[in-house]
Formats: C-alpha cells, sequence, structure tokens
C-alpha cells in the first residue's frame, strides 16, 4: 500500500516543483471523473498530461482518442495518415508543410512502424496527478514536468543506485509519444528507465519555454523515492538551486 498523497508532496516540496508528478493509470474504462475527448478526431492529447500536472484528470479510450496521431502513439490504431513519413520529414502532404524533424521519409516510417502496436490497446489509460491516486491503485508511469535544475536533480536521483548504468533516454518524439508510448514500452518489460522529452517542436510553445518531460517507469520512481532522504536533496548546494528564482 502506498500513500501516494504523501510521496507527491514530499518529491514535490524536495525538488521545488510548482507542478504535480502525473500518474498513468491503464484501465478498463474511462473514469467518470476524467475529462476526455467527445470523440475521435477532436483533438491532441499532447497537452492533457501536462494539464494533468495542474490537477486535472484525463482519460482516453478507442472511442475518445483525439487526432490520429494520438490514437496511433496511444496504441488504439494502425497508422496515423498516409503520407505521415514524408509529413515527418521534407515533403508536403494535404497541402502541408513538412515539419522537417527526420532526415527521410523512409527513415520515418521505420520509426513509425516500430512503435506499431499489435493488437490494438484495449481500455482506457488515466493521467492524474500522483496525489490522486487511491492506495490500492498502481501506475504504470510518473511523469515530471520540471525545468533544467529539477531534471538535473532527477537524473542524480535516476542514477545514485546505478552510477554507470544508462537509464536515461532520449530520442526524436513527438509530444505524446515521449511522454507515454515510448515509455510504456519500457515499463511492460518490467525496466528500470526514464524518457526525457517534449522536445516536439510543434508542440513547446504549448509550455513554459523552461520545462521539459521526465518520464519514469513505476520501479525506478519507487527507487528514488527510497533513495530520496540519503540523497544530495539534504545538502547545501541543492537547497541553493531549490530556492533560486
Amino acid at each position: 500500500m502506498k500513500d501516494f498523497k504523501s510521496l507527491s508532496q514530499d518529491i514535490k516540496a524536495k525538488l521545488g516543483m510548482s507542478l504535480s508528478p502525473v500518474g498513468v493509470l491503464l484501465t478498463e474504462k474511462l473514469p467518470e471523473d476524467a475529462f476526455h475527448f467527445k470523440k475521435e478526431g477532436a483533438g491532441c492529447v499532447a497537452m492533457m498530461p501536462y494539464n494533468s500536472a495542474k490537477g486535472k484528470i484525463f482519460a482516453f479510450d478507442k472511442n475518445t482518442t483525439g487526432l490520429p496521431c494520438s490514437a496511433f502513439y496511444l496504441g488504439y490504431t494502425d497508422w496515423i495518415f498516409d503520407g505521415i513519413e514524408k509529413y515527418l520529414s521534407n515533403e508536403c502532404v494535404m497541402g502541408r508543410e513538412p515539419e522537417r524533424f527526420i532526415k527521410t521519409p523512409a527513415m520515418a516510417k521505420k520509426l513509425l512502424e516500430a512503435y506499431r502496436r499489435n493488437p490494438h490497446r484495449e481500455g482506457a489509460i488515466v493521467f492524474k496527478p500522483l496525489e490522486f491516486f487511491s492506495d490500492d491503485e498502481k501506475p504504470e508511469l510518473i511523469i515530471f514536468f520540471v525545468n533544467a535544475d529539477q531534471v538535473s536533480a532527477l537524473q542524480n536521483l535516476i542514477c545514485f543506485e546505478a552510477p554507470q548504468e544508462e537509464r536515461i533516454v532520449t530520442q526524436f518524439a513527438s509530444a505524446c509519444m515521449s511522454v507515454f508510448t515510448v515509455p510504456i514500452l519500457y515499463a511492460e518489460k518490467g525496466e528500470k528507465k526514464a524518457v526525457w522529452g517534449f522536445h516536439d517542436i510543434s508542440k513547446r510553445n504549448r509550455i513554459s519555454k523552461d520545462i521539459t518531460s521526465m518520464t519514469l517507469t513505476y520501479p525506478l520512481f519507487e527507487e528514488i523515492c527510497e533513495n530520496l532522504d540519503e540523497s544530495f536533496v539534504i545538502t547545501e548546494h541543492w537547497e541553493q538551486l531549490r530556492e533560486r528564482e
């Protein structure tokens, strides 16, 4: 049994965070108290985890996935749209200028094919502030929205027990891909991994310019919580960083 409210308050205070850690919960159906899109194609899910860090609950299932890219990255569909590999690279698609994130369409297609989910996901995906979790719920992932000093703090906590392991991953990823699609694969393997994300140039204008994300698998989150009070967070060096503007 975990007291998630106390855990959330403790790590927020010790890292000097204004935004709450967000837990990702997989359930059979949409919770009644969650915000969600009314239908498919109704919006982008990328900002929902960020808004959840401000105190709201969001959830999605196969009928409320938002845009085609969201449906794909959440695992509910096979593909985004015809020509997505060109759009991510260097060719216009349906009159839209390319995003130019990946050098060639072939590279983009290979990347996306690696994240096709077969079979498709069933049930719902819930994003909610960690302090809202009941003691008998278990999140799959914990998402932090943090500034540069807090990224450094998380990096040190993540490596505290394993200083020579490569535990933090970053790669090309859309915003929602970096906070869910990539880290959930590590969670399903039971790995202690973190994904540093929200580097999506097309979505960064929607969040504060000093904020990025760090998504931890739950076993890794448990580990950093256990080590918190014997780590650098009790030192003067960290106190100076935590309190600076």
